[in-house]
C-alpha cells in the first residue's frame, strides 16, 4: 500500500497487476483490506487500484461534526479517487461499487469521465437518490431499518464505532447467516468498525436525483455494460432489481448464493468469478460510442 497526498487529504491505496484497469470502491465502515481476496484473485486478470475512502482506513478522517456534511460528499469523493487515477497515468477503466458508499461513489465517477469506462458494477446496491439531495439513503428501508439507523448513528457519537458493533450483532441490520455464522467474518467487521471515523458514519453523503438523471443519459449515450451484482441472502434484492429495471433496463442482474450485503468478503471466490466474465466480456466487445 502506498499513501498519496491529493485534493486536501492523504489517501491510502493499493496498485497492483496489470492490463486493464479494474478500480474498486469499499462500501461504508469497510476499507481496502476488505478487498484483499479480491484484489488478490483479480490482479491475475486486471490491473486493481483500490483505496480507503475519506473517513476510513488509512485515509484522511475528518471528526469535526460542525464541518463533516460538507467533508464528506460524493462529490468530494469522486474527487479524490479522479485525483488518483489521474496520479496513476490512468486512461481507460471500469468500476466496482460495493453498497451504497462504492455504488453511489462509482456513479459520480463515472458522471465525470463516462467515455473512458469500460464496464461497470454496483455491488449490493442501485441508486438510492433524493428529489433535493437532502435524505439519509436509509429513509426508504422500512421503519425497522431506520430506527436501527438512527439508533446506531446516536451510539457513534456517544460512544463510537465499537458500540455500533456491538449493536449490529442484536439488530443483525445487513448481516445475515453467513455472516452471523462466521466468527471469522465477525472479526473482520469488528476491526473495521474501529477502522471507521465515527462521524464519516453519522454525516453519510447524500444522493440528488440529478446525478441519477445525468448518470443514465451517459449510460445510454456510451451504451456502458452496467451488471448489478447480488448476494442471495441479502434483504432488499426484488426491491433494487425493480429500481434499476425502470432506471435503467439494460442493466444486468446476476445473483451469487451463500452471501448477503457484503458479496465481497462473504462470497469472494463467486463474487471475483461474475465480476471477471462481466469485464472482460465488456473489453472484449466494447460498446461505446465513439
Amino acid at each position: 500500500m502506498a499513501t498519496l497526498k491529493v485534493n486536501g487529504i492523504s489517501i491510502n491505496y493499493i496498485d497492483c497487476g496489470s492490463g486493464n484497469v479494474l478500480v474498486l470502491l469499499h462500501n461504508a465502515v469497510s476499507n481496502i483490506t476488505a478487498l484483499e481476496q479480491n484484489i488478490d484473485a483479480l490482479q491475475e486478470r486486471f490491473r486493481v487500484i483500490a483505496c480507503d475512502l475519506r473517513g476510513h482506513g488509512l485515509t484522511t478522517h475528518h471528526n469535526d461534526e460542525i464541518t463533516a456534511r460538507e467533508f464528506y460528499t460524493f462529490p468530494n469523493i469522486a474527487d479524490d479517487v479522479s485525483q488518483l487515477l489521474e496520479h496513476l497515468g490512468v486512461g481507460r477503466f471500469s468500476l466496482v461499487g460495493q453498497a451504497y458508499w462504492g455504488v453511489s461513489t462509482a456513479a459520480h465517477i463515472y458522471n465525470r469521465h463516462a467515455e473512458r469506462v469500460d464496464a461497470m458494477v454496483f455491488a449490493a446496491c442501485d441508486l438510492i437518490a433524493s428529489p433535493s439531495g437532502d435524505q439519509e439513503p436509509y429513509a426508504g428501508l422500512g421503519e425497522v431499518t431506520v430506527r436501527n439507523f438512527e439508533r446506531m448513528i446516536a451510539l457513534a457519537r456517544d460512544r463510537g464505532m465499537r458500540a455500533v458493533y456491538e449493536d449490529r450483532l442484536k439488530s443483525e441490520t445487513f448481516w445475515g447467516p453467513t455472516v452471523l455464522g462466521s466468527p471469522e467474518l465477525l472479526a473482520i467487521f469488528k476491526r473495521l468498525h474501529d477502522e471507521t471515523s465515527p462521524v464519516a458514519f453519522t454525516h453519510f453523503p447524500r444522493f440528488h436525483q440529478r446525478t441519477v438523471e445525468e448518470l443514465l443519459i451517459k449510460l445510454s449515450k456510451y451504451r456502458t455494460p452496467l451488471m448489478m451484482l447480488l448476494g442471495a441472502e441479502d434483504s432488499h434484492n426484488n426491491q433494487m432489481i425493480f429500481n434499476m429495471s425502470q432506471l435503467y433496463p439494460d442493466t444486468c442482474v446476476t445473483i451469487i448464493p451463500n452471501c448477503g450485503h457484503y458479496p465481497t468478503i462473504e462470497n469472494p471466490i463467486d463474487f471475483n468469478r461474475a465480476v471477471t466474465n462481466f469485464v472482460a466480456g465488456a473489453i472484449v466487445t466494447p460498446g461505446h460510442l465513439e
